[in-house]
């Protein structure tokens, strides 16, 4: 333009001949595997943007064996190539394909997957409209690059593909210039063509002879739908699937790491931190350290992801203990445990990833000459990353978030605020995630 079952293996092509009442002999195994192996290397082309090799390869594999999981890629295919007439006419064939029971789930997939792509594609066919002057003119004959269009036409939108074309009016005694015309995506331009009479005795003017039609046209009968044929019982094979990528929701598990630091300040009591003073920076305290974590939830209307994070963070140590604490051995960890929502821009392709999540976090510090400081409190946590799809099952999100919240004294209350004061943690790092498509 986006079933857990590896993508080319059940993906490629149906067990089935799809054919109408008239159906040809029943695909025997050779053809099928040739079939599987033109929808393979169709695949590939057209992932890699060779739309034009792959166009042929699923044709191909249409011409074996009939099936809308293939007549979706011709029309995906259709469409990159600027070919937008000929792509919904193929979206508008799996939109209609009859499905009896018992048919593949995969093949109601395409037919759901074709409905929304067809709402694309349509409104960017431009049309043409072709006016005739002076009005009345019997017999007129209207051709369109070449190629002989319906008269009953002339005055109504035409769809064409985007590009150049050539325009061509006549009729028995009369005459008119061949007309160019360029045409955009979503336009709809109209082209006013005078005919003139010839002054010698009535008849055709020459024109072009007409050649095969190109693309398909309004006015032509669209075919009637292939029907499903199930395969005899006994006759093995993989059932095809839409493509993989374009799953709506997935489960997601993974973990992360980075480098993490802290800046901001402490509340020390002074009763068991002796010779501090009332408050420490975290700096001082805290230096760059290490975080890793556990991460897991469910992606839900394709962009959207809603779970847990549970981390642990260990920090080096501090730019200068000694005049915050007044010692000189010092060491501090955290522990951070909420809920992210998450939002991915395209979840099929590289694009930018935004997360916001609630957490509590559990900060300590030690030392040999006093005994452990502990504080909690909860943080607000943001984050902005670039997601990046590894094949079917790996997700890899470079990334740098923060949480801020505030730290006070066990026995301050939250309504005097004394002793409160602010901090944030910073984490510079990547998530990897194992997805597994729902």
């Amino acid at each position: 333009m986006r079933s857990s079952v590896p993508l080319l293996g059940a993906v490629l092509v149906t067990l089935a001949t799809l054919a109408p009442a008239t159906a040809r002999a029943q695909v025997g195994e050779a053809e099928r595997v040739a079939a599987r192996d033109l929808f393979k290397q169709g695949d590939e082309l057209q992932r890699a943007g060779q739309y034009e090799g792959a166009l042929d390869k699923f044709q191909r594999a249409e011409q074996v064996i009939q099936a809308p999981t293939n007549v979706l890629r011709i029309a995906e295919c259709q469409a990159a190539l600027g070919k937008l007439v000929e792509a919904a006419e193929s979206y508008r064939t799996v939109v209609r394909w009859s499905l009896p029971p018992g048919a593949p789930p995969a093949f109601q997939s395409a037919i759901d997957q074709a409905r929304g792509e067809l709402s694309q594609v349509e409104p960017r066919v431009p049309r043409l409209v072709v006016r005739v002057a002076p009005a009345g003119v019997a017999s007129e004959e209207l051709y369109i690059d070449g190629t002989a269009v319906p008269a009953a036409l002339l005055g109504e939108p035409f769809p064409l593909d985007p590009g150049d074309h050539k325009v061509l009016v006549s009729a028995p005694g009369y005459a008119s210039p061949e007309q160019r015309v360029s045409l955009r995506e979503r336009e709809t331009k109209t082209v006013s063509v005078q005919l003139r009479s010839l002054a010698t005795a009535p008849g055709p003017a020459p024109v072009p002879a007409p050649t095969t039609p190109t693309t398909p046209t309004t006015a032509d009968t669209p075919p009637p739908p292939p029907v499903y044929v199930a395969p005899p019982e006994g006759q093995g094979g993989a059932a095809p699937t839409t493509e993989r990528r374009r799953s709506s929701a997935s489960l997601l598990l993974g973990a992360h790491v980075g480098l993490t630091f802290a800046t901001g300040s402490l509340p020390i009591d002074q009763t068991m931190v002796t010779g501090a003073g009332p408050t420490a920076q975290m700096g001082d305290v805290s230096g760059l350290g290490v975080a890793f974590g556990l991460d897991g939830g469910l992606r839900f209307a394709r962009r959207f992801y809603l779970g847990l994070v549970l981390e642990r963070s260990a920090f080096g140590a501090g730019h200068n203990p000694q005049q915050s604490l007044g010692v000189s051995s010092i060491s501090s960890s955290a522990t951070g445990a909420g809920v992210v929502g998450a939002f991915m821009a395209d979840p099929d392709k590289p694009s930018f990833y935004f997360e916001l999540g609630l957490l509590g976090r559990w900060y300590s510090f030690s030392s040999p000459d006093f005994p452990t400081q502990s504080y909690s409190t909860a943080e607000v946590m943001g984050g902005v990353g670039y997601w990046i799809p590894l094949g079917r099952w790996l997700r890899v999100v470079p990334l740098v978030s923060g949480s801020v919240g505030s730290f006070a004294l066990p026995d301050t209350t939250a309504s005097s605020g004394q002793g409160q004061q602010g901090h944030a943690f910073f984490l510079i790092g990547a998530k990897g995630f194992y997805n597994i498509d729902l």
